[in-house]
C-alpha cells in the first residue's frame, strides 16, 4: 500500500513552482534539440539562460561551467553539454 501525503501550499507558491518548472523545461528543450552545435558563444549562452553578459561573466568566474578556447584564440566558448550539466545541477 502506498503512503499518501497531503501538502498545503499557497496558490502563489504553487504558481511560482509551476512557472519555474515550465522555465526549466523550456531551457532543457532548447539545449537538447538535435543537430545543434556543441560549442556556444557567450551571446548564445546568454540567450539560453536569458541573462546579460555580466551575469555570464560572473557565472564563468564562479566556475559554474568551464570555458574553452579554440586553437589558441582569444574567443571563449562553452560546451553545450557543460551548460546542460550546470542547469540540471542548479548551478545556473
Amino acid at each position: 500500500m502506498d503512503n499518501i501525503a497531503i501538502i498545503s501550499v499557497s496558490v502563489q507558491e504553487w504558481n511560482e513552482t509551476k512557472d519555474m518548472i515550465k522555465s526549466i523545461s523550456e531551457r532543457l528543450n532548447e539545449i537538447t534539440k538535435p543537430s545543434i552545435k556543441e560549442l556556444l558563444t557567450p551571446n548564445e549562452v546568454c540567450e539560453i539562460l536569458k541573462c546579460g553578459r555580466s551575469t555570464f561573466e560572473r557565472l564563468k568566474g564562479n566556475g559554474a561551467f568551464p570555458v574553452q578556447r579554440a586553437n589558441g584564440s582569444n574567443k571563449v566558448y562553452v560546451k553545450r553539454s557543460d551548460l546542460e550539466k550546470a542547469i540540471t545541477s542548479g548551478e545556473v
